[in-house]
Formats: C-alpha cells, structure tokens, sequence
C-alpha cells in the first residue's frame, strides 16, 4: 500500500519506521532540509514542504492510497523559552487540511485520510460528566478550535470513495526522541510547583505513542471512519495522576488553576468496541517501545 504522512516527528516518525517495516511504501514530509537525509534512509520518498504548500501536496498525494495527518507545529523560541505562536499553529493544522482539500481531486487513488487531533477540541463539554465521540465540540481555546476547524476541513471531502477517521489522542507519552521531554516523568517534573491553567479535575487522558501508530495501522486495515477518542485507560484525574509522579520524585504537585473547566470523564468505549486493544492501558510501561 502507497501511505503518504504529513510530519514526521514524533508520532509520525515512529509510524514511518513501523508502518514500512510492514512492507508498505512510505512517503513523508518534512519542513526541514536538514532532515531530508536522515528521513530518507528511512522512507521511500521524502518531500520537503510545509502543509499549506499546494504544489507540494498535490506532488505527495499523487497514486497513494492513504494519507496520515501527523503533523505539529507552531512552536517557536522565544527568549531563550519555547512557546507557542498561534499562527504557525494554524497554519500548521488548517493550512495542511485546506492544501489537502485543494487538491484531493487531483489524487482518486485517496481512498482514507486520518488525522491525530486532540481531545482539547471537547474543551469544556458543554458542562457534561462523560464524554463520548458524540459530545458537542466547545473548544476553549484558539488553540483547541484549531482542531476543530482542520476536522470539519477533512470532513467535507469525505465520500463513500474516500473515508476520512479522525483521532482524538491524550497527551502522547512514550520512548526519548530528540530535545523534547517525551515520557510521563520528564513532561510532568518540569510543572512541578507551578500553576498550570488546566483543570485539575479533568481526566489524566494520556496515550503512549505506539497505541496511537498501531491506532493508525488499524484504522487503515478496518477502513474506520468518523471521530474516535484515543486514550488509555487511566481514569484518574490530571491532579490524582500527576500528583504520584512529583511525590515519587519528592517534589511540589503541580497547582491546577482552571478548576470545572473540563470533563469529568473521557470515554474510549469507541475504539474498542470497534475492536482495538491498548498495549499501555494502564500507563505503566512510559519509555518503553511496544512496536513489533
């Protein structure tokens, strides 16, 4: 199969690796020249682009079969500090999904497109305990309507040709790669003792990596359409769940400053009834590789 994935960091990285380990053809985008060459040991082809790039994406999409939505972007730095710059945020999610909507009919052999989103897009549920895939989306943020307004993008040129599958991840957990903190551990300690503008109340909803890679490999071989939460099964709270981490360490727990802002539960009832199994349920196997 002819699989095209826009991004290649951290959770597009890894599906590269694993998904052409299964024997798939792989294409892959990067923003960086300067990475071209180690992608391309890894992949079959390598585009240098950013998403909202037409020419590019049209060149990309051209007689594949899938197309993986993985990208991340709009961080920038600032002070010596990274931050987040909205605009490159935006362009980074919506510039890709209008490039890709632009030009989608130039690809027929399109058969499925799937995004990993975020579960931010809920925002505060609209005041509702449990959420499920048919929650209303009431982002609270520019950053959350991101999400939102790249799945509504993809959504309008989903047809009974071409499906369009959409996850909704955790916080993504997982191996060390590159500069940023990647396990629990080292993504928590950091926020140890500050204020953090999240509700402490809100589910922990976490994901390790290679749940979601295998999320992906198994969308494509059930042809899965539609909205699917991707979390593990920790239902503790952020403040129960990271509290154990910072007194492990002997450190201050973090102080939630955004109390009832969020859902009380998240649910993965979806996913796996559609028959997908966590490998991490339970978030106890951080730093690990769970990839065959």
């Amino acid at each position: 199969m002819n699989i095209a994935i826009v991004g290649a960091a951290y959770t597009g990285l890894a599906a590269l690796q694993y998904l052409r380990h299964k024997g798939h053809r792989i294409s892959v985008t990067t923003t960086r020249a300067d990475r071209a060459a180690e992608l391309g040991s890894l992949a079959d082809r390598v585009i240098v682009m950013t998403g909202s790039d037409r020419e590019r994406m049209r060149e990309l999409i051209a007689g594949q079969d899938v197309v993986l939505l993985t990208m991340a972007g709009g961080m920038v730095e600032r002070d010596g500090e990274y931050v987040m710059d909205l605009d490159l945020y935006h362009d980074a999610y919506v510039g890709t999904a209008e490039s890709l909507v632009e030009v989608i009919d130039s690809a027929p052999s399109v058969r499925q497109i799937i995004f990993t989103g975020s579960w931010s897009a809920y925002g505060n549920a609209g005041g509702v305990d449990d959420v499920d895939e048919d929650t209303p989306a009431t982002p609270a943020s520019p950053f959350a309507q991101v999400y939102i307004d790249t799945e509504n993008l993809l959504f309008g040129i989903a047809s009974p040709q071409r499906r369009v599958c959409v996850y909704r991840t955790g916080t993504i957990y997982g191996p060390q790669v590159g500069f940023v903190p990647r396990g629990l551990a080292a993504q928590t300690l950091p926020m140890a003792g500050q204020s953090v503008p999240f509700d402490g109340q809100a589910p922990a909803a976490i994901v390790h990596r290679d749940d979601v890679v295998r999320a992906l490999e198994f969308a494509i071989d059930n042809e899965l359409s539609g909205i699917y939460n991707l979390i593990n099964d920790v239902s503790e709270t952020k403040n129960s769940f990271y509290k154990k981490i910072t007194d492990a360490a002997g450190v201050e727990p973090i102080n939630w400053v955004a109390p009832g802002s969020g859902p009380k539960s998240l649910a993965n009832r979806k996913i796996k009834a559609a028959g997908f199994a966590f490998r991490d349920p339970n978030a106890t196997l951080d730093g690990q590789s769970l990839l065959e």
